[in-house]
């Protein structure tokens, strides 16, 4: 197998690579994880010390500026981001379970997680955005759905997503202003907007979309 098999086969180039059935992603796999060593093992170059000095000192005068942490997923058309803290994993798709009186267009039922009942809402709805779709070019690559667990410390939550991304880092005094809409979803629940690569997300404030999801099973 190419030893940048990710960039062809893998979750970067055409995803046609079987092995994304198994790991999901190429991270996982253990043909990037020993190209990953093979860089570490490698002999360093003679200005490697000098080149690496510049590269420290130039980080550091970028350091001013405060990072923050986005599990960035896609649901429909819209990429959202929610704030790393509250991210407690991704998980393979459950079966829902509902709740008598209760389930409904948003509050989707119950489902187990490690041997716990998790409450399972549906952030499409919660938010009013369209039904899934993929364009002409996405119907040509492998597009896993996953649920999302989160956490805020006073319980775990689960919804659907389209696509994860997974962890990425955005710099707060870069964040772009809300539109009075984004999609059909509300402003006051987005924080503003990044854009990653050609994407552009939508940062949800963790603590509104907290209170949303309470307010769905009352």
């Amino acid at each position: 197998m190419s030893d940048k098999c990710w960039n062809e086969i893998g979750y970067m180039g055409d995803r046609s690579c079987p092995e994304l059935e198994v790991y999901t992603h190429c991270f996982h796999c253990p043909v990037f994880a020993r190209a990953g060593q093979s860089l570490l093992d490698r002999e360093p170059q003679q200005d490697y010390l000098e080149e690496n000095s510049r590269t420290i000192a130039e980080v550091k005068t970028q350091e001013t500026a405060e990072t923050s942490g986005a599990v960035v997923f896609r649901i429909s058309r819209e990429w959202l981001g929610l704030p790393s803290k509250v991210f407690s994993g991704i998980l393979d798709v459950r079966t829902i379970r509902s709740v008598p009186h209760k389930s409904g267009r948003i509050f989707k039922g119950i489902a187990t997680v490690h041997g716990q009942l998790v409450p399972v809402v549906s952030v499409r709805e919660l938010l009013g955005l369209d039904p899934e779709h993929l364009s002409e070019e996405e119907k040509g690559f492998r597009v896993f759905r996953r649920h999302i667990c989160v956490d805020r410390g006073a319980g775990r939550w689960i919804f659907g997503a389209d696509e994860v991304l997974g962890v990425t880092r955005y710099r707060r005094d870069l964040l772009l202003d809300a539109p009075a809409t984004v999609a059909k979803a509300p402003a006051a629940m987005t924080k503003g907007l990044f854009d990653l690569g050609e994407k552009r997300v939508s940062l949800l404030s963790h603590e509104m979309f907290f209170e949303a999801l309470n307010r769905s099973v009352k």
